[in-house]
């Protein structure tokens, strides 16, 4: 199993890609919250400066073999410049993860 996290910035985007995913059959479940996220950023001079925003964090599962699908999905529809995607693998109790495959293969 894996488990993907992505950020975006309202709540819209992020039931679009979990739809788009959902409909892909690329992800067998997705949750979504709203979050508070502090970061560092560098402006086009170079020039660091400290941020702060209000982002809807989307939890994502499905299988290894669906990662790069994913990825390519979130770029193309993602409205940041650099969008936030940060996998791992898990492991699942035995009835969720056979229910996982049934769902993927």
């Amino acid at each position: 199993m894996l488990i993907i996290h992505t950020t975006t910035p309202t709540k819209k985007e992020a039931k679009t890609l979990i739809k788009l995913l959902l409909k892909s059959h690329l992800i067998v479940c997705a949750q979504y919250c709203k979050i508070k996220s502090h970061y560092i950023w560098k402006d086009s001079k170079g020039k660091s400066k400290l941020c702060k925003d209000k982002e809807y964090l989307i939890i994502l599962k499905t299988l290894p073999k669906h990662y790069k699908a994913i990825e390519s999905l979130i770029h193309t529809y993602h409205s940041y410049e650099v969008p936030e995607i940060v996998f791992f693998e898990a492991k699942a109790e035995d009835a969720y993860n056979t229910w996982l495959h049934t769902n993927l293969s």
